[in-house]
Parts: structure tokens; C-alpha cells; sequence
């Protein structure tokens, strides 16, 4: 299965549909752009461990089967980042409020 899909118009995807004003100013909104970015990152892993998985032939995949298998991917991705995911968007938290506590002081 090869998918048409490039990795850098997922990330401005991902950064089109975050929040404006993330720098530093509402958690709420760092933590909603973390969970973005982490679902975007789980898609990513998703779509290539996809393409480990060798084609067996016996049934012609299609252009719709690889479309409806990136949406499926997408949204799996999106609630495993919104119930907790591997653990990236708490490192992004951490990290940003981290920065953000110390240009404060």
C-alpha cells in the first residue's frame, strides 16, 4: 500500500487547525496544539507500520480503501492523543510551561 499522503501537509494540517495565540498564554490551548501534534505524530507511526505489512494480492486494493485507511488512521490517532497517547503531549507540556515559567520570573 503506498500512501499519497506527504508528512509535511499533515503538520500544517495539524498547525492550521491549532489554536491561535499557543505561546505561553492559556494551557488549555498549549495543551490542545500538544494533542494536535501528538495525533499527527501517531498517524505518522501508524502509516508506517502500515507499510510494513506486506500486499497479499488476493484482493486489488484501491485508491478509496487507501483514503478510508488514512481517515481511520487519523481518527484513532486524534482520541489515543485526546485519551493520553504515548506520552508526547505531556513532555510538550511540560516543556512549554517549563519555558514559559521561566521567561516570567
Amino acid at each position: 500500500m503506498d500512501s499519497k499522503v506527504d508528512p509535511k501537509q499533515l503538520v500544517s494540517q495539524a498547525l492550521s487547525q491549532a489554536p491561535k495565540q499557543a505561546k505561553g498564554k492559556d494551557p488549555e490551548q498549549l495543551r490542545a496544539a500538544a494533542e494536535q501534534f501528538e495525533a499527527v505524530f501517531i498517524q505518522q507511526m501508524f502509516k508506517e507500520m502500515r507499510n510494513t505489512i506486506p500486499d497479499d494480492g488476493l484482493i486489488p486494493r484501491g485508491n478509496a480503501d487507501d483514503i478510508y485507511t488514512q481517515l481511520q488512521d487519523a481518527e484513532a490517532a486524534k482520541i489515543m492523543a485526546e485519551k493520553g497517547g504515548i506520552g508526547l503531549a505531556d513532555l510538550m507540556m511540560q516543556q512549554l510551561l517549563d519555558e514559559n515559567s521561566g521567561s516570567e520570573e
